[in-house]
Order: C-alpha cells, then sequence, then structure tokens
C-alpha cells in the first residue's frame, strides 16, 4: 500500500493526520485502509472514525497537534456537512491545517471539475473526488507537507481532475 516514496520526516516524528467519515456516513472500511495506508506510508494517523461532523475534525486536529485533515464521504453527504469548513478551522486558528477531502463526494453524477470548484469553495486545499485508490493522497499529502502549501494561504494545484 506504500507508494514508493521516502518517508515524510526523515528522522522526526511522524506528522500527524485526522480522518474521518463526514455525516450520517457509517462507511467505515474504506476509513480504517485508509489509516493503515497513511500508517504505512510515515504518518500518524488519529482516525476519528464515522459519522462525524466538522466541529469534530476542527476538535481533533487542535487535540492532536496534526498537521493535515482527512475527511471521507461515501454517500455524498459532504456536499452538505462541509460548506464552512475552511471558514471554521481558521476561526479557530487552524489556517495551516492542511485539508483534503475525498470519496463519492456528491449525490448523484456531475462532473469532476464541478466537484473539485464546490469544494475548494468550501477551503480544501485537495479534492479526491472518486479516486481509484489512496496513492495519489499519500503522494500529495507528504509533497504537501514538506513543501508548506497550507502555510502559504493558497490551495496547491488540484489533483484527479
Amino acid at each position: 500500500m506504500t507508494d514508493g516514496s521516502s518517508p515524510v520526516s526523515e528522522g522526526r516524528a511522524a506528522p500527524g493526520v485526522v480522518l474521518g467519515v463526514i455525516g450520517h456516513d457509517i462507511h467505515v472500511v474504506a476509513n480504517r485502509v485508509l489509516a493503515l495506508g497513511l500508517a504505512e506510508n510515515g504518518f500518524q494517523p488519529f482516525n476519528i472514525g464515522t459519522n462525524t461532523e466538522v466541529d469534530d475534525f476542527v476538535e481533533a486536529a487542535l487535540e492532536t497537534g496534526s498537521r493535515a485533515v482527512l475527511v471521507s464521504s461515501i454517500n455524498g453527504e459532504g456536499e452538505t456537512s462541509c460548506v464552512d469548513i475552511g471558514r471554521t478551522f481558521a476561526e479557530r486558528g487552524l489556517a495551516d491545517v492542511l485539508l483534503y477531502i475525498g470519496g463519492n463526494l456528491v449525490v448523484g453524477d456531475r462532473p469532476t471539475r464541478e466537484v473539485h470548484r464546490l469544494f475548494t469553495g468550501y477551503g480544501f486545499h485537495r479534492v479526491f473526488h472518486r479516486p481509484p485508490d489512496f496513492h495519489e493522497v499519500f503522494h500529495a499529502l507528504r509533497q504537501d507537507l514538506n513543501h508548506g502549501n497550507a502555510q502559504q494561504g493558497r490551495p496547491p494545484g488540484r489533483v484527479g481532475q
């Protein structure tokens, strides 16, 4: 499950990453696989599980000092549950935390570009709409954490378009 890249932080503690499934979504299998993959790729996952809200991610990021948050949605609830996530993180002093979202992000079938625009507008730095696997996520996360893209106040280039 590793992507073949070198570890994120040679000789340093693994960067913390909060992950969970947003909304009234109880799809736990992919969430658990993602947590295992994060650990195998040099990250320290803090899995808050399923059936979560934006405030749960904020509290977990504050509590763990994580540098990134990965939000999952399988049933499309991300569209309504994540509207103000970027603003909420900024208001709580977490503007430098990377925000990623992935999965089946909207109800129905819409063009990927439209879904990307929607979620970057909510404040996400990276959007992975229906990704075929997690390798892109691990690679992007490593790159963004090493280059401080969230701290520059601008989203990095979008992946998966």
